[in-house]
């Protein structure tokens, strides 16, 4: 089973200065895209085909012999017709195949009908070699033969060659067109003779297959996840000559740390980061989407024994055959006597909140890029919660970011424990045990320490089910100010600018914060143009969901691009601020900021505007997203990630909540104090100007412009508007399209019992 991949193409390059390149990665990660391709576990299908076949897979181990004790003696252009699982219809098939190259460690097969159809041709197959024999991203002077050799033990040799078969064909697994497919597998069967009752088309040789349809071997991508692919069945081939039944879990974390070992992508990190409260070792082969977070936890928690114990950890595991927890400890044991199975799992779980080295070497990982595991945040210190539950062997992290003067009682069965995540003012972190059925306090909460986050957790080794949750309660006080929290995911200055189509959307999806109500929403603009946008809820599935709101944001001035340091003005100048209260809209889900592309990007007749960005590391969760309403390529128009292999980028839009209270104005002033009507901008101007205006409170607006004579030229608008700052554009036409000649103009707002006039001047 291999990690999902996302499409990467790039849409659009342009030279201009401040303006970035794209680079787009179909938005796959919470079932957000058009359609999808991903490989999915093929352990159900080979338990279901084996069980439909009469072949009892626990009874196949690496110690029988075959008849066989020479090689295959196989060249480039031998025949064999190989057998194959129909994984859909459970049935063997003949797959005729050529051998298309021989290295000293394998033979690689092609499916006859799969050769020269713009699928497989010999550059593909000369790439595969290369990285099997000879080159990983990790060595270029070591392939993934020994890579995952030297890391793990020996492959099975029951046909008397100790060179591997890689067969490249149309796994048939059902796939069609989109959803799951199988990427590749090592299958045991072929371990056995064929002699054997219900083993009669075992090929009898050390055999995995690889797909070649699906992994695209002609570009670049396909070809690095074939690779990847590689080393995980590889490490399943050996890992079956020394425990052959071991738990799914550690077979499967093994095979996905030798994908990390050989210089391959962790598998998607963002699954597990969101689901750390779950049974450990729990493995649901039957559910194609729930399986793929079992592979996100056993891809960490196997990274992290790589970077605390080295790649010889495994072949230790492998070479005491003790399978399970039990070979995990022994082999721990064997290597640093001094650490526990609790200890080893209170480390995990603090390197995967804290990540950092520095404060200590096991509570942090060297691979970059992991994203911090999900937490509950709590800005009201004062909480108190009934029913809680965490899972043998999983954690739940609850972070108090809000308020002063902290205190907190957990009640829990005696099996959970609890540590205290401390971050300082100057930024330090501290960890302390918190005791179960105590008060804990920390008066120095809100000035000593701006956070801490409660780890609460069991690593008991005592035989509870693996279903079971264990429940606990908690209470905490301390004192509150009602003031806005800022909901922001950029950190750094604006970094360029996309320029985008017409119809295009960009968005960025806010978690949403327990009873709190949306106050305000910021976001930083290239320049004075107006630009629509707008607040959704967001589902899972649904991008932009129901609309709350609309509005018009209009920026103050227009940075100027620093061509030398190839950077904008810091702080940047340009950030504009929408009130949003009078919608009272509920900030306890998740909610998205979405602005629309409604221009051509600096078109000298009608420019408009666009959303600047900043870029992050590419770990996730993600939250900016781009609607592409025309992209390159095969891609069907729908949501996007914008990044290349290590960054992502963000749009620069925040979000300010406040906990709902019954009195609104406790929340910072952010309204008008008054109706205003400011002069536009640029005057004079030609051939479009910006008309803003500001409201104390929601009514009908009605904008109209007039010549010297008084005679209307054009009604601008004439709809309710809420409270708050607003613009429009005037495009220099009257009512009926034509454009107007130069002279003097007026322009008049009535709103209520509010009016003002004032005068602007177009030139030609």
């Amino acid at each position: 089973m291999k990690k999902i991949i996302l499409a990467l193409v790039v849409i659009l390059a342009i030279n201009i200065s401040g303006q970035t390149p794209i680079k787009v990665n179909k938005a796959a990660e919470n079932k957000r895209s058009v359609s999808e391709s991903y490989p999915v576990d093929v352990r159900p299908l080979l338990e279901n085909f084996s069980k439909s076949n009469g072949i009892d897979l626990s009874k196949i181990g690496p110690q029988r012999t075959l008849k066989k004790s020479s090689s295959w003696g196989f060249t480039v252009g031998s025949k064999k017709t190989w057998i194959a699982s129909n994984l859909e219809t459970n049935d063997f098939y003949n797959v005729p195949s050529t051998c298309r190259a021989v290295g000293d460690n394998c033979y690689i097969f092609v499916e006859d009908a799969l050769w020269n159809k713009e699928t497989v041709d010999q550059d593909a197959i000369n790439a595969v070699l290369n990285a099997f024999e000879n080159s990983t991203p990790a060595n270029p002077s070591k392939g993934i033969y020994h890579t995952v050799v030297e890391s793990f033990g020996n492959p099975p040799d029951v046909d008397g060659d100790p060179k591997v078969i890689i067969l490249i064909l149309d796994i048939k697994d059902g796939y069609s067109g989109n959803g799951g497919y199988i990427s590749g597998y090592f299958f045991s069967y072929n371990e056995m003779p064929k002699s054997e009752p219900n083993y009669s088309s075992s090929n009898e040789a050390e055999i995995y297959y690889l797909d070649g349809v699906q992994n695209k071997l002609l570009t670049e991508s396909g070809l690095t996840n074939a690779m990847s692919t590689t080393a995980h069945e590889f490490q399943h081939m050996i890992h079956f000559n020394y425990i052959p039944h071991d738990e799914t879990f550690f077979d499967e974390a093994w095979s996905l740390v030798s994908e990390v070992i050989c210089g391959y992508e962790i598998y998607n990190q963002n699954l597990y980061a969101q689901e750390s409260d779950h049974y450990l070792l729990d493995w649901r082969s039957n559910d194609n989407t729930a399986v793929l977070t079992d592979y996100s936890r056993a891809a960490r928690f196997s990274l992290y024994l790589y970077e605390q114990y080295g790649a010889s950890f495994f072949k230790q595991y492998l070479n005491k055959k003790v399978k399970g927890f039990n070979g995990v400890l022994n082999t721990v044991s064997s290597i640093d006597k001094s650490i526990t199975f609790s200890m080893l799992m209170e480390n995990w779980f603090l390197a995967n909140f804290i990540n950092n080295r520095n404060v200590n070497p096991k509570w942090g990982y060297s691979y970059e890029g992991l994203p911090k595991m999900s937490d509950t945040k709590y800005f009201n210190p004062n909480v108190s919660v009934s029913s809680a539950s965490v899972y043998k062997y999983g954690v739940d992290y609850l972070t108090f970011k809000g308020g002063s003067n902290l205190n907190i009682k957990f009640t829990t069965n005696e099996s959970i424990q609890i540590k205290a995540i401390k971050k300082t003012s100057s930024g330090s972190i501290e960890v302390e045990d918190v005791s179960s059925g105590m008060d804990y306090s920390l008066p120095s909460f809100g000035s000593d320490y701006t956070e801490v986050t409660f780890m609460v957790y069991i690593v008991d080794q005592s035989a509870y089910p693996n279903t079971n949750a264990f429940q606990y309660t908690f209470n905490a006080t301390g004192v509150f100010e009602n003031k806005p929290i800022e909901i922001a995911y950029d950190n750094t200055e604006p970094v360029g600018v996309y320029v985008l189509s017409v119809g295009d959307t960009v968005a960025v999806i806010f978690d949403g914060i327990e009873g709190t109500q949306l106050d305000s929403i910021r976001v930083a603009l290239r320049n004075t143009v107006p630009m629509e946008g707008g607040v959704w809820s967001s589902t899972s599935s649904k991008i932009l969901s129901k609309r709350y709101a609309s509005f018009t944001v209009q920026g103050n001035t227009t940075p100027v691009y620093n061509n030398n340091t190839q950077s904008y003005p810091i702080p940047y100048p340009n950030w504009v601020t929408v009130d949003l209260r009078n919608y009272k809209i509920d900030a306890g889900s998740n909610f998205a900021a979405a602005f629309v592309i409604d221009g051509v990007y600096e078109n000298s007749s009608s420019p408009t505007n666009r959303v600047m960005h900043t870029e992050i590391t590419n770990s996730g969760p993600y939250h900016s997203y781009t609607y592409l309403h025309k992209p390159s390529g095969d891609n069907l128009p729908g949501w996007y990630f914008i990044g290349d292999g290590n960054t992502i980028s963000l749009y620069l839009i925040r979000a300010y909540v406040s906990y709902k209270t019954t009195d609104n104005d406790e929340v910072i002033e952010l309204l008008p104090a008054s109706y205003t009507l400011e002069q536009n901008y640029p005057n004079p101007f030609n051939p479009t100007t910006v008309i803003s205006y500001s409201l104390s409170e929601m009514n009908n607006v009605q904008i109209k412009i007039y010549d010297v004579l008084g005679r209307e030229v054009r009604s601008l608008l004439n709809e309710v508007k809420s409270a708050g700052k607003h613009s429009i554009l005037w495009d220099g036409k009257d009512n009926f399209g034509n454009r107007v000649s130069s002279g003097t103009y007026f322009y008049q707002i009535i709103a209520g019992n509010f009016v003002q006039t004032r005068k602007m001047v177009m030139v030609k």
